[in-house]
């Protein structure tokens, strides 16, 4: 059976303000006073004359809350819910309740301080109905919706007209067992222009509640439920101390309000979302406790509020986290009777059918800010949700208890370096933190300082948690209407305020009580019967604010774009103290805090181009923000996205190979003279930096030399390229073993605006950061991410004079005797400057004709004569710029000409000799493969070696193989003493015999997937001496050392053979 009222174990509250209590209060009454009041700070009966509504309400009796208050949710063989969650003065509130019981009745309270008793019976209400079954209530199996609105009403409650607004609950109680619970509702008064308006959090209530089977955490088929009803009874205080419930953190708050005699009144959170006009009639209105779940309209209607002037206390944690909207009950059609969230941040998409986005209100990855979807909460309660299960006391410095909000505290006067820690448990059990995310309020000060660590931080946009440090602070921020906003950013600030509660808690702190005495007194409120062991406070008068410095760096100062600069200086302020420093270094588009309030300093990474300006701020503790102090700079190049910018993870730890890179766009022409991109220690291997078009055309390429173990690395481009403004760009590296540095989400909020080299960010964006296949043009993205590639930009070209695109290629071998030899300079010199010359092995000057085209800027020697074979010859380049710049680097190279052809029919056997050239000098795959031809002897002989044309792309080890046509390797070798293209050739430790007419494979692997191609040039087989091929002799793998795969292209790979003499 379930226990009876003198058997049931006493809630928090019961255990301290029980009967022993009751007695004494009654006892120590003044004569003449109504029973049950107690005297406060107003010496007269608030009634008469009446101070406000709330004041003499609770100078009425209050009721012992072993009558009045429940274990939990209550016994569940009663229970039943209000058709409203808040009804207007004067109207009716309709209960439907779900019980067996022959008969039960219905005692209706208001919650208050009432001598410390919390609530009051107002009236008593008789089931309108007889004895009851409740039908089924409506469950939708998609959204795991359980709507009750199927019960018949049970009981009905004319509210007065002078109903004082308040938070009510109706006590259902079993006379047959005692059994009882609550239905808890707002009684509203639409006409009310009292100073406080209190929204209770009842948004949250229900997202815990699981009645029915679900709730937002917990489910059927989908996990969870994506909508909630209303239209049921509330479990929610069953949970963990009753946390997410009226009673553990909203309860405290209307205890304090109300014991001090505060004109104020209630509302729910979804009236907030129907009739927020009615915000503006109130000077402060109030989010408490745990107050996690907020529509669209409630937010916009909260923020029309501030920016009409009234005033905002956030005096709640992990508040407006999660984005809902109202929609009427499918049973009956009722407004706002289902709360519809899809949580599509825990989705990782969107999956709610609507347009408009239900995740976390700071998730930007799958909506517009027109449809809800990245709007963080701290762009107005100015914090937000990091850490759960936090539990520690709110901490105060000797210097943040100085401040307007501690005053008439013990605070105001602690030891110089010393801090104090306030009640326990006041920063938990959810707690937010002040973040400088891009969305951080203008003129934000932190009033206290708590740090400590907590087993669940958050680490992404709502779905990833583990162990961490977080930081916590109370903040203050003035809005542009002169709106004071104040942010607790925890869930159990109340718990300070005082001790009755759900929960554990430590006794009420009077400096938390005076502190909020303090600020409602900031924002025009003042108490109608103020506890006498408080202090009066008047509001601040204090309307300028402060006086900033800047010592550092001078002004008109040279820097470098991209550098690392530290800013400081100092503030004072005149009828208060400096709170906050802010500095901006864009301009004034954005903010940021600095370090320190009379000294301040504040290190950034210097962007812009040109003249930039430095701005600074100061804010005073009443929240008023100083005029701006200005310094310029005067920026030199080379300019870059990230200068010396330290990624948070230099290292992803993928060991995968990729081509890693940065979408660009230039604010005005210039030129990208290299490539950048930071190194984590295991990010080894040969690293070479691109510049792409947006065509995916590769503008220029460059290997990253004498590379640091770690940190940004840069490589300069043999040649500058011209890029133009507006024109979108990617810079590249291609890291061979990965390691790469990475940040996700980088650039799913805000790109880089500032000039000259701009990134796409924000919904809707392309992708700024991409990877790809090693080697090629990457054009995928994950997560928004970002890899630290970066660009080298200059306004002019100020690369040295060098020279490219040598032809022969340096170190080339297998040059046709007919070449003509060139070179480009990187850019434009004087003709009469340039000379080429061509000499041979023994120094002898080569007959021939130079000449320059400045169009192209290419110089060209051709030879008289054909050039001798088999020989090395040297070519010099000389040249000079307009301005007298000398040719640095390029400008000497070496080459080898064709051997002669062996004579017909003698060995070694090949098919091709060294005249012959692909008919596509370099196609590049970007992943490892193996080349080769299939071949046959028509006599038995010996395979000695392999040899295969080489383009300049085709870098790396080069191994050789004969393969049987079926895929056994017979002999391998390694390629040594190569060329740097041309026909390169390797032999085997021993020759290998070879049967006739027997087919073999000889082969080798390139690394970096380059390789040459003739198209066709197996078409009709080739026969040359004793050798044969087929029309697909051609022969390739991606994958093993065998090519098993065919075509009838050749990939210029041969066979080195020997066959005995023909007999005479």
């Amino acid at each position: 059976m379930p226990a009876s009222p003198a058997q049931r174990p006493l809630t928090a509250f019961q255990r301290i303000v029980g009967p022993l209590a009751v007695a004494l209060l009654a006892a120590l009454l003044p004569v003449g006073l109504p029973a049950g009041f107690l005297a406060s700070a107003a010496a007269a009966d608030p009634c008469a004359p009446l101070i406000n509504a709330v004041a003499c309400e609770n100078s009425k009796p209050g009721a012992d809350p072993n009558v009045w208050d429940i274990d939990g949710a209550g016994d569940e063989s009663i229970q039943g819910y209000a058709t409203e969650m808040s009804v207007n003065a004067g109207q009716p509130v309709r209960f439907k309740v779900d019980t067996a019981a022959p008969s039960y009745t219905i005692a209706i309270y208001r919650t208050g301080w009432y001598q410390g008793l919390g609530a009051r019976k107002i009236a008593d209400v008789t089931p309108s109905a007889p004895r009851q079954t409740q039908p089924q209530c409506l469950r939708d199996a998609a959204t795991e919706l359980y709507d009750c609105g199927t019960w018949a009403v049970s009981a009905t409650w004319q509210v007065p007209a002078t109903a004082v607004s308040g938070v009510y609950f109706a006590l259902l109680t079993r006379p047959d067992t005692g059994d009882s619970s609550h239905i808890t509702f707002v009684v509203r008064n639409d006409s009310s222009h009292s100073d406080v308006v209190f929204q209770t959090s009842d948004t949250t209530w229900q997202a815990y509640n699981s009645y029915g089977g679900s709730d937002f955490y917990e489910g059927a088929a989908n996990g969870r439920a994506y909508k909630i009803s209303y239209n049921r009874p509330i479990n929610t205080r069953n949970g963990t101390d009753g946390r997410d419930f009226f009673f553990s953190n909203e309860y405290p708050l209307v205890r304090f309000l109300e014991k001090n005699g505060y004109d104020v009144s209630y509302i729910s959170g979804l009236d907030t979302d129907r009739s927020g006009a009615l915000l503006l009639n109130h000077k402060v209105f109030l989010s408490v406790g745990h107050d996690e779940y907020w529509s669209g309209p409630q937010r916009s209607n909260v923020e029309a509020a501030r920016n009409a002037g009234v005033n905002l206390q956030f005096l709640s944690g992990n508040e407006m986290y999660w984005r809902v909207r109202f929609e009427p009950s499918p049973v009956d059609g009722a407004a706002h009777r289902t709360i519809t969230s899809y949580k599509e941040t825990w989705a990782n998409g969107k999956i709610d059918p609507s347009p408009g986005w239900t995740g976390t209100w700071r998730d930007p990855r799958y909506a517009s800010q027109a449809n809800g979807g990245g709007l963080p909460e701290n762009a107005l309660t100015g914090t937000m949700y990091m850490s759960n299960y936090t539990d520690m006391p709110i901490r105060v410095s000797s210097a943040e208890g100085k401040s307007r909000l501690w005053r008439n505290t013990s605070l105001a006067s602690l030891a110089a370096g010393s801090t104090a820690a306030l009640a326990e448990h006041t920063v938990g059990y959810e707690s937010d933190e002040d973040l400088d995310n891009g969305f951080r309020p203008a003129g934000l000060i932190r009033l206290s300082t708590s740090t400590g660590t907590t087993p669940e931080y958050l680490r992404d946009y709502g779905n990833t948690v583990s162990a961490g440090t977080t930081t916590h602070n109370l903040t203050l921020y003035k809005a542009a209407s002169g709106a004071l906003v104040f942010g607790a950013g925890t869930v159990q600030w109340t718990w300070g305020l005082d001790q009755e509660h759900d929960g554990p808690g430590a006794p009420a702190d009077p400096r938390i009580q005076q502190a909020q005495i303090n600020l409602l007194a900031d924002m025009g409120a003042q108490p109608g019967t103020r506890d006498t062991a408080l202090a009066a406070a008047a509001r601040s008068t204090d309307t300028t604010g402060p006086t900033v410095a800047i010592t550092a760096p001078a002004d008109n100062a040279g820097l470098v774009h991209g550098t690392s600069v530290t800013a400081s200086g100092t503030a004072t302020d005149v009828g208060g103290i400096v709170a906050g420093v802010e500095v901006s270094t864009d301009g004034g588009t954005s903010w940021h805090p600095a370090q320190g309030k009379q000294n301040w300093t504040y290190t950034y990474i210097q962007k812009g181009l040109g003249t930039a300006a430095l701005k600074v701020r100061a804010v005073d503790d009443s929240a008023n923000i100083g005029a701006v102090a200005t310094r310029t700079a005067q920026l030199t190049g080379p300019y870059s996205v990230f200068g010396q910018q330290i990624p948070a993870i230099p290292d992803a730890q993928d060991g995968g190979a990729y081509e890693l890179g940065l979408k660009i766009t230039p604010t005005v022409d210039g030129f990208i003279s290299g490539v950048r991109f930071y190194k984590s220690s295991a990010n080894t291997g040969t690293h070479n930096g691109s510049l792409w078009n947006s065509a995916g055309q590769r503008l220029a390429t460059a290997a990253f030399t004498a590379e640091t173990a770690s940190g940004w690395q840069k490589v300069s481009f043999g040649q500058a390229v011209a890029v133009s403004a507006g024109s979108t760009y990617t810079v590249s590296y291609t890291a061979p073993n990965g390691h790469y540095a990475s940040t996700n989400y980088q650039w799913v909020s805000f790109g880089s605006v500032e000039p000259p080299l701009t990134v796409a960010g924000g919904f809707g964006s392309p992708p700024a950061g991409v990877y790809g296949v090693a080697g090629s043009h990457p054009t995928s993205s994950y997560n928004s991410g970002n890899y630290f590639v970066d660009a080298l930009f200059e306004l002019t070209d100020n690369t040295p004079l060098s020279a490219g695109g040598q032809w022969p290629l340096p170190g080339s071998s297998s040059v046709p005797q007919g070449s003509t030899v060139g070179a480009i300079f990187s850019k434009p010199v004087t003709a009469s400057t340039v000379s080429l010359t061509l000499k041979d092995a023994n120094g002898a000057p080569v007959a021939g004709a130079s000449a320059y085209d400045p169009v192209s800027r290419k110089a060209t020697f051709t030879p008289a004569a054909p050039l001798a074979l088999a020989t090395t010859f040297t070519a010099t380049l000389t040249g000079t710029t307009s301005s007298g710049v000398t040719l640095s680097s390029g400008g000497s190279w070496f080459f080898t000409t064709v051997v002669s052809p062996p004579p017909p029919g003698s060995c070694p056997c090949s098919f091709y000799d060294e005249s012959v050239v692909p008919a596509i000098e370099e196609v590049m795959d970007g992943v490892p493969l193996t080349l080769g031809i299939r071949f046959s002897g028509t006599t038995s002989g010996t395979v000695t070696g392999v040899k295969f044309y080489k383009s300049a792309g085709n870098t790396g080890t080069h191994t050789g193989y004969l393969f049987t046509g079926g895929g056994q390797q017979l002999a391998s070798v390694t390629f040594a003493n190569e060329s740097t293209s041309g026909w390169q050739t390797a032999f085997f430790d021993q020759p290998v015999s070879i049967n006739a007419n027997a087919e073999y494979v000889v082969a080798y692997k390139s690394l970096t997937g380059a390789y040459s191609a003739t198209g066709n040039g197996f078409g009709n087989g080739l026969s040359v001496g004793n050798l044969r091929t087929y029309s697909d002799a051609g022969a390739y793998s991606y994958s093993g050392d065998f090519p098993g795969s065919h075509s009838s292209a050749s990939y210029l790979v041969d066979v080195v053979a020997q066959f005995p003499d023909p007999p005479f």
